[in-house]
């Protein structure tokens, strides 16, 4: 009989423990990618949208306070993912398992940060939009949200624009404004009132044409750049075509009691089916007539002759005109303007809509007495309170202790600025807010800060 050594027994195991090593780290390699995806990308997708929301809220609190915003933008986020293998793979006994070692799995990221400055902070903070802006808004409560922040004023209709900079302490009320506003939204819900792309055809360019000389050629080479010929009789008027935004009435609504007083708010002419919409700021402005109305009138006394004057002679008098008239020509307010054929629109920068929305931040006590954050008043001189103009909009709390239920919360000044779970609205403004000054960001020449997490 051959007997065999005690530790050959022990050969086999030995053999099986180094083939799982061996196993487990090939399906690891094969495996490391989808798990590193599956463990690391929503993570960070909550993250990085959290935080964002905390430093748009606390820019909004820090200009309750007078202060100005500042945003740390994140332009990339690299993770590398590594597996190791620590110990060996033999078997001690009969009891162990196969594996005598520890296996590792370690997220090691590299976070970058860039100051948003220069031209980026110009584009998204400082440079108003544009009326044309609210064709890409969508219908319902972005509609509302975007007429309350982003917009000033509509034909001269305010919407408080003292409240748009973080140093005004005297606020005027928007109650007209935001009766408009609800409105409009009312006759959008049931399809009454749409926003559409229009085209128009005018400024005649040049003298009439004879219209037996018009070949194809030259209608397709209009057409091209944006030009077409009337036709009227034997001639022919090339116009410019123009395309604008325009609100639509349709016609089974224009006699519509509230349609009627939406053109009563905003100063429009009644009865008409399509209004221009345009910027304010590319209204043009006859600086003629304004010299005309707003300058004092020029009174002309005995002047002297520079004829006279230059001869070293005794000075010739004009005699004055008998019985001067000035004619004053009445100052116009916006509620006594003509009702208009265009919803001129004077939309707000980011910096602008960051400060009307902190008028709706509350202010802890103690920072009230000790005058840390201003208080407002009215045009009269009575003390105004500036969540009138945000509210059903915008609302942020504050308490000393952090807050348990809520969706986001910062801490500023020794408190906790908070939106509560149940403000649904709050937290879309603030979200909607966020995402079209981020879509307005653009990538300039700033620095960057990389920082290895370990």
């Amino acid at each position: 009989m051959i007997r065999m050594p005690a530790t050959s027994g022990m050969r086999r195991p030995h053999f099986l423990g180094i083939l799982t090593v061996v196993a487990v780290c090939m399906a690891a390699a094969g495996c490391m990618g989808s798990w590193a995806m599956r463990g690391t990308r929503l993570g960070y997708n909550k993250s990085v949208s959290y935080t964002a929301s905390q430093e748009m809220l606390l820019n909004i609190v820090r200009m309750r306070y007078g202060e100005t915003p500042t945003f740390l933008d994140m332009p990339s986020v690299v993770s590398q993912t590594e597996a190791s293998m620590v110990g060996a793979g033999a078997q001690k006994s009969a009891f162990q398992g196969a594996l005598d070692g520890a296996f590792n799995l370690r997220d090691r990221p590299t976070i970058t940060y860039a100051p948003r400055t220069g031209e980026d902070m110009g584009a998204s903070m400082i440079k108003p939009l544009k009326a044309e802006a609210i064709l890409d808004v969508s219908p319902g409560d972005d509609t509302r949200i975007f007429l309350l922040a982003f917009v000033d004023s509509i034909n001269g209709v305010r919407n408080s624009p003292q409240a748009t900079s973080p140093a005004s302490r005297t606020l005027e009320d928007n109650e007209e404004y935001r009766d408009g506003v609800d409105l409009f939204i009312g006759l959008q819900n049931r399809g009454a009132v749409r926003m559409r792309v229009a085209e128009l055809d005018e400024k005649p360019q040049g003298s009439p044409l004879s219209a037996k000389h018009l070949i194809a050629t030259d209608m397709l080479a209009a057409a091209e750049n944006d030009f077409v010929f009337q036709m009227t009789g034997d001639q022919a008027v090339l116009l410019k075509r123009s395309r604008f935004l325009a609100m639509t009435v349709v016609p089974d609504a224009v006699d519509a009691a509230d349609v009627h007083e939406l053109a009563r708010i905003f100063r429009l002419q009644p009865g008409r089916t399509a209004y221009r919409v345009k910027s304010q700021e590319d209204d043009e402005v006859d600086l003629n007539a304004e010299s005309a109305a707003g300058d004092p009138p020029l009174l002309v006394e005995d002047v002297a002759t520079p004829l006279a004057m230059a001869g070293g002679g005794a000075a010739e008098l004009l005699p004055s005109p008998e019985n001067p008239v000035v004619q004053s020509v009445p100052e116009t307010s916006p509620g006594s303007m003509e009702p208009r054929d265009i919803l001129s629109i004077n939309v707000r920068s980011g910096y602008q809509v960051l400060a009307f929305l902190s008028k709706g931040v509350d202010v802890p006590e103690p920072h009230v007495r000790r005058g840390v954050a201003p208080m407002f008043k009215a045009l009269d001189g009575r003390p105004f309170n500036g969540h009138r103009l945000t509210r059903g909009l915008f609302h942020v709390c504050v308490q000393k202790h952090r807050p348990l239920r809520c969706d986001t919360a910062v801490y500023y000044r020794g408190y906790w600025f908070y939106i509560p779970d149940d403000d649904v609205q709050s937290r879309t403004t603030l979200n909607y807010v966020k995402l079209v000054i981020d879509i307005r960001s653009e990538s300039g020449d700033t620095p960057v800060l990389t920082l290895p997490v370990n």
